[in-house]
C-alpha cells in the first residue's frame, strides 16, 4: 500500500443536512498507513464485502475471547431454529438447578451477556486439564442475583456450552457439530480448539482464526447488526440478543459496543483492564470504546489486542491479530479515522 492511502467509505446517512430532498450519503475515511503501522502481526480492512488492504491476512493464531462472539452466534442460530428462547429460564434443561432459587431464574441471554450471577470461574475452569467442564461450570455457586451485575470470565460461556450440549444431544447432534456447521457457512476453520478431556469445545476461548477469517466473521456480524440475515442466521434474533441491558449496556451478544459514546459523560475504557474488577452498572452505563468515535462501532475483543472492529452503517470491518501487552481501542479508532 502507499505511504498515505485514504479509503473513502460510503453509506446511506448524513448528506441530507447539506442537500435537503436528496438521498443521504455519509463518508468515513480510513487512514490505511496508520492502520498498517498499528496493525500488529496482521490486519485487514474490508468494505462492502471487498478486501481493501492489509498485511499477513492468512496469519493464524488463537483468537481467545473472540470465541465468545461465535458462541453468541450459535445461540442466535438456536433461537432462529426455535429450540432456545433468550429469556426463558434454563432450569428444564439443567434440572440440577431446580432447588436453587437463584439459578432457576438464569436465562440464555444472561449467560451470553455474562450477567447470570456466576463468579469468573477462571480457577475452576482454566487451571489444569478439566475432565468435564460443563459439570464444573453448572455447579459453580452464584455470586450475584441473576441479571444484576456483569462479571467477565469463562463460567457463563461454559454453562452455555453445557446448555447447548444437552439440547443438541436430544436432537442427535453436538455443540461441536453445530459450531462446525456455523463456521462452514461463514467461511471459517479452526484446526485447533481448546477442549476438556472429554473433547468438548470451550466456548469462552479456544478458537484459532486467521485475519482473513476474522474479516468474514466481522462481515456476518455487520450484516446482522444492519438487519440483514446472514450465514443462515436471523437478524431479528441477533438484534434481540444485542439489545442493551442495564447491568452492562456496553456488552451484548458476545460483542463490545460503542453505543454509550453518544451519551453525556461517556468515557473510554480498555476492556482487558476492566474485566477483572467488578464494576457497578453505573460504570458500564457510560463506558465505551471511544467517546470521540462513531457510536455505531462495535468490536469483538480478544486479549493482546486481538480485535475485529465493525461499523455496520458503512459496511466496514477492520480485523487485527497481535499479542501486545496492552491495547487502546479509543486511540486506534481515532488514529485510523483522523
Amino acid at each position: 500500500m502507499n505511504r498515505r492511502q485514504w479509503l473513502t467509505l460510503t453509506s446511506h446517512a448524513g448528506l441530507a443536512a447539506w442537500l435537503p430532498g436528496c438521498a443521504s450519503v455519509a463518508t468515513q475515511e480510513i487512514n490505511s498507513s496508520t492502520a498498517d503501522r498499528l496493525g500488529g502481526v496482521g490486519f485487514g480492512i474490508w468494505q462492502n464485502g471487498r478486501w481493501i488492504g492489509g498485511r499477513n491476512p492468512d496469519r493464524r493464531m488463537p483468537s481467545l475471547s473472540i470465541t465468545k462472539a461465535l458462541a453468541a452466534l450459535a445461540v442466535v442460530r438456536a433461537v432462529g431454529e426455535g429450540w432456545i428462547e433468550l429469556d426463558r429460564p434454563l432450569v428444564n434443561i439443567l434440572p440440577e438447578w431446580r432447588k436453587d432459587e437463584g439459578k432457576r431464574r438464569i436465562t440464555a441471554r444472561m449467560l451470553v451477556n455474562q450477567t447470570a450471577g456466576f463468579p469468573s470461574g477462571v480457577a475452576a475452569l482454566y487451571r489444569g486439564r478439566i475432565r468435564d467442564k460443563g459439570r464444573v461450570a453448572v455447579a459453580l455457586p452464584l455470586t450475584d442475583p441473576p441479571g444484576t451485575r456483569f462479571r467477565y470470565g469463562p463460567a457463563s460461556d461454559e454453562v452455555l456450552a453445557e446448555v447447548l450440549r444437552r439440547h443438541l444431544r436430544e436432537r442427535g447432534s453436538s455443540t461441536e457439530d453445530l459450531l462446525h456447521d456455523l463456521m462452514g457457512r461463514i467461511g471459517l476453520s479452526s484446526p485447533n480448539w481448546r477442549k476438556d478431556l472429554a473433547g468438548k469445545f470451550y466456548l469462552s476461548t479456544g478458537a484459532e482464526f486467521s485475519v482473513r477469517e476474522l474479516g468474514r466473521l466481522g462481515q456476518v456480524v455487520g450484516n446482522l447488526a444492519s438487519g440483514k440475515n446472514a450465514a443462515g442466521l436471523q437478524a431479528e434474533a441477533f438484534l434481540d440478543l444485542a439489545s442493551p441491558r442495564s447491568a452492562n449496556p456496553m456488552v451484548a451478544a458476545g460483542l463490545w459496543w460503542n453505543r454509550n459514546a453518544a451519551k453525556s459523560g461517556a468515557f473510554s475504557i480498555e476492556p482487558e483492564r476492566n474485566i477483572d474488577a467488578v464494576r457497578p452498572p453505573s460504570f458500564w452505563s457510560r463506558a465505551c470504546l471511544g467517546p470521540n468515535s462513531d457510536s455505531g462501532w462495535l468490536a469483538m475483543v480478544g486479549s493482546g489486542g486481538k480485535r475485529v472492529y465493525i461499523l455496520p452503517s458503512h459496511d466496514l470491518v477492520v480485523a487485527r491479530l497481535d499479542h501486545a501487552c496492552s491495547w487502546n481501542d479509543s486511540a486506534f479508532l481515532r488514529a485510523i479515522t483522523e
